[in-house]
């Protein structure tokens, strides 16, 4: 593994000299560092396309991680609903109120492991205690089970004494997909969280959208890789069904949500559309649209001062959510374009 990783970031190092002495750096804000982690990345995720999951999940959980934020949290191992968990818990954590969290990985890798850095940065920044869960994974276990064990990870915790209204939903890509349509059962059965915050979210498994091309050279993946993970996830349902592309579901009646985007990200566009859809039905959103960023813009907060921001910013949106009634102060909204405003793994 080591030495394929260090392939992967001295292919990537060349490369990011040699279009930067050719065209200057790829986004206004990327210094050489930044740019050089993305184009990693993007090798990366090509390098594993054909690699069998498990083998994907392997080399994932057994890598370094940024963890200087992560030791400045408490983590505890639980079970939530029959669900294996992670609990981050901040110094002083709000007596009332938790965030329970969906990592991204296209529905078929990714762990509490690989995004506990950004669990404990949401910990730190929004006062309170957060916890991941390691729901089932496809294509070993396809639709609704990542559902199932969301909706049984709620329920655990409102067993436990935590009013629905006292959690926030949270997730990253395709924990972002899994937070929205988490909301979106609740919706229909009647009761939902206090709010779900989407950073990144998957939103049309088709990737139909215009940013899924224009924004390729400026994010890491492939538009093909992607479309090729989201059939592997969904098996025999068509890649558009509202279940799976929940850009495509009803919105109205649903609680307050908070989308955050990269603008130099594939995905972006689909963000945007959900908050305006969510908008016209009715819905409280707030849209942030991160500058320069790519694909999940504080999972890489390390590396970028805008990704810190955006996980310092939806940590004050979580703690305002938390906060009941006396959520008043919303964080400060962000242009989806320059110059135009918004408003608004069981084994």
């Amino acid at each position: 593994m080591v030495l394929r990783l260090l392939k992967v970031f001295s292919l990537a190092f060349v490369e990011t000299a040699v279009e930067r002495a050719r065209r200057g750096p790829a986004r206004p804000s990327w210094g050489f560092g930044f740019e050089w982690v993305v184009r990693a990345l993007r090798r990366d995720f090509i390098d594993m396309l054909d690699w069998p999951y498990p083998k994907v999940r392997a080399d994932l959980d057994a890598r370094f991680y940024p963890d200087k934020t992560v030791r400045r949290v408490r983590r505890t191992g639980d079970v939530l609903g029959g669900v294996p968990a992670v609990w981050f818990e901040p110094p002083g954590a709000l007596d009332r109120g938790v965030v329970l969290y969906f990592h991204g990985g296209s529905y078929l890798f990714g762990s509490t492991r690989t995004h506990a850095d950004v669990m404990a940065r949401l910990a730190l920044s929004s006062g309170a205690r957060v916890v991941g869960i390691d729901y089932r994974l496809a294509p070993e276990h396809r639709y609704p089970a990542q559902l199932d064990d969301a909706l049984a990870a709620v329920g655990a915790l409102v067993e436990r004494g935590h009013a629905p209204g006292e959690i926030a939903l949270a997730g990253d890509s395709a924990g972002g997909n899994l937070a929205l349509v988490t909301q979106l059962a609740l919706r229909d059965r009647g009761v939902q969280a206090g709010c779900a915050a989407l950073i990144s979210p998957w939103l049309d498994l088709t990737a139909g959208s215009a940013s899924t091309r224009d924004n390729d050279p400026t994010d890491y993946g492939t538009r093909e890789g992607v479309v090729r993970q989201a059939r592997d996830f969904a098996g025999a349902i068509p890649l558009d069904d509202p279940r799976l592309s929940a850009l495509h579901a009803r919105l109205d009646g649903l609680g307050p949500l908070f989308v955050q985007v990269g603008d130099a990200e594939r995905l972006r566009d689909e963000g945007v559309e959900l908050a305006r859809r969510a908008r016209e039905a009715g819905v409280d959103v707030t849209l942030d649209v991160l500058r320069d960023m790519p694909h999940n813009g504080p999972v890489l907060a390390e590396y970028h001062p805008e990704g810190a921001r955006g996980a310092d910013t939806l940590g004050s949106y979580l703690r305002a959510c938390l906060s009941g009634p006396a959520r008043a102060e919303r964080p400060r909204e962000s242009p989806s374009r320059p110059g135009e405003q918004i408003t608004a793994h069981r084994a």
